[in-house]
């Protein structure tokens, strides 16, 4: 299972998230609360004597929610999640991660759509 697998099946397991996890964008007419995530790639982390065995990869992180208390509920939520994957295999059979870090995350109200937005990077290593 690799990183995007791992991390999708992982913030499934939230509750009113089954289905409702994207990578780059939801799927049309998907109703609050979901997630989309956009992930890099990733990079091998090289030291002076050469590259090691560790990737570093980012991804972006966004919370879409029909009112400002569901959403702070699923930043905390999600946010928990993320911090849980210090020291463990994530998903079933995914990388194991040795570093988390996070932004503070930004918060918007898109008052054409009706809904609530919480924004923020996340850097593992694995």
């Amino acid at each position: 299972m690799n990183f995007e697998e791992a991390l999708c099946a992982e913030l499934k397991t939230i509750s009113g998230l089954e289905q409702k996890v994207f990578p780059q964008n939801a799927e049309e007419n998907t109703e609050a609360p979901f997630v989309v995530y956009i992930s890099s790639g990733g990079e091998l982390i090289q030291t002076l004597d050469g590259y090691t065995d560790l990737t570093e990869l980012s991804f972006e992180v966004n919370i879409v929610a029909r009112t400002y208390e569901e959403l702070k509920s699923y930043v905390q939520a999600i946010s928990n999640k993320i911090r849980s994957f210090f020291g463990r295999n994530i998903g079933t059979n995914g990388p194991r991660i040795k570093s988390v870090s996070f932004t503070e995350p930004n918060e918007d109200f898109q008052d054409n759509q009706s809904y609530h937005k919480s924004t923020f990077n996340v850097r593992v290593r694995f």
